[in-house]
């Protein structure tokens, strides 16, 4: 292990850099020559820090305007990473640092960051600095992930389109409103484009041409503001398998989803009261999750236009009973149905598919529960509900665990506990239920 450790403390002027003298260490393994500053006299109270230790170098409170750039020059040739933190610079230009792999630069006063065409960087994060513009010089084919957070970008710069090489983005926790997603759209080699937790209101993206968006995979929009999203404008993206939506402030949803790649739509945490899907195309989506809106009733046309969904998660809205349920517990491939903090009054399911194997009822008002026929595994979560009768034998034999708590009937069981040829017993829930369905709501 390679432990270089200096602390400089810098002269009042450069002027009076006379006043340093150079000095040697020698390493443990193999000799190092470090060019560095020592100062003679007393030194004031703020010095950048300098510190290598397996490929990689940290800077602390450097200011280059003060101190100049001698320091880099100690930098081992084989760094991979350099973190800047605290650094002192309202702009600065990455060419100073054009041989690092790896630079992170946070908790900084930094306003403006230059990124030149010519340089070896593949990674670049900037934390937590006050950074409002970032140029990217054309021509730039080396710089693969791009992290942003917790800046004061008000936009997403207009020169990321330079950047060919991008193959990750993250821009996060910064105050940005308005996002033009066609910047993107020529990046042939990004696939992943992370915007949460900004302040997005609007998103513009016309019609994708053919060949944009080439290998965009995941699209991550969550704990925005946006309360409008017209879903049409997605169907372009020919790679997306990831959408999501989840924690803004959507209440309408326009144009139709149409796609052969998506996999994953995430709309958790909105305001959506009804969702039409008749005219939606996902043969190949495996997870639809609308858990925390006000839906009231499910949304249109599930089991023929996503008929391969595998979770289907629709907790915490204000579903009822209705004749349209049918066609969710038949769909083919269901899995898993999470339907918990819910209206439902009844739960009588006499056809469920075969391929089912969670059904969460919990938090809901239902009195009947009746369920003859489903796959061996099958587990069901039927507590903090109304159930003030049951049949034992009107549940499948294949169901392996029943869990009632908190209804006036509990006839829990879990069958791996149970022995051969014991069967589940009912009895009188007496407890106070009502403490613990408001503290877990």
């Amino acid at each position: 292990m390679r432990l270089d450790y200096l602390t400089i403390y810098p002269l009042p002027t450069l002027s009076l850099i006379k006043h340093y003298v150079c000095f040697v260490i020698l390493l443990r393994k193999k000799c190092f020559t470090i060019a560095s500053l020592l100062l003679l006299v007393p030194a004031p109270s703020a010095a950048f820090q300098f510190l290598c230790a397996n490929m990689l170098c940290t800077i602390k409170k450097w200011t280059p305007s003060e101190e100049g750039t001698f320091l880099l020059a100690n930098i081992p040739n084989d760094t991979l990473m350099l973190k800047l933190s605290h650094l002192k610079a309202n702009t600065f230009n990455l060419a100073t640092l054009d041989k690092i792999m790896a630079i992170e630069i946070e908790r900084s006063s930094v306003k403006k960051v230059v990124m030149p065409s010519a340089t070896a960087t593949v990674r670049l994060k900037l934390t937590r600095t006050y950074l409002n513009d970032i140029a990217f010089v054309a021509g730039n084919g080396q710089l693969n992930f791009l992290t942003i957070t917790e800046s004061r970008l008000k936009t997403i710069p207009s020169t990321i389109v330079h950047l060919v090489a991008l193959e990750t983005v993250t821009i996060t926790k910064s105050p940005i409103e308005t996002v033009n997603l066609c910047l993107f759209s020529k990046l042939t080699r990004l696939y992943e484009l992370n915007l949460c937790s900004n302040k997005i209101l609007f998103l513009h993206l016309p019609a994708a041409s053919v060949g944009d968006f080439a290998s965009l995979r995941l699209l991550f929009l969550s704990d925005n503001l946006l309360t409008t999203i017209n879903l049409g404008a997605f169907n372009g993206m020919q790679a997306l398998q990831t959408l999501d939506f989840q924690n803004n402030r959507i209440r309408r949803v326009q144009a139709a989803l149409v796609s052969n790649s998506l996999q994953t739509l995430e709309l958790p945490g909105n305001r959506l009261e009804t969702l039409y899907c008749c005219e939606w195309h996902l043969p190949n989506l495996t997870r639809l999750a609308l858990s925390r809106n006000l839906l009231s009733i499910l949304p249109t046309c599930l089991s023929l236009t996503m008929p391969n969904v595998l979770y289907l998660i629709l907790d915490r809205n204000a579903l009822i009973d209705s004749d349209t349920w049918y066609n969710v517990f038949t769909l083919k491939r269901l899995q898993q149905l999470d339907i918990s903090h819910n209206l439902l009054a009844k739960a009588v399911l006499d056809n469920i598919s075969d391929s089912l194997l969670f059904l969460d009822l919990q938090h809901n008002s239902i009195t009947v529960l009746h369920v003859p026929a489903v796959r061996m595994g099958m587990r069901i979560i039927a507590s903090y509900n109304a159930i003030d009768t049951f049949d034992i034998n009107s549940l499948s034999p294949n169901v392996t665990t029943l869990e009632m708590i908190c209804n006036p009937i509990d006839c829990s069981f879990n069958r791996a506990r149970m022995q051969i040829g014991e069967e589940p017993v009912c009895y009188t829930d007496r407890r106070n239920c009502n403490t613990s369905k408001k503290l877990i709501k």
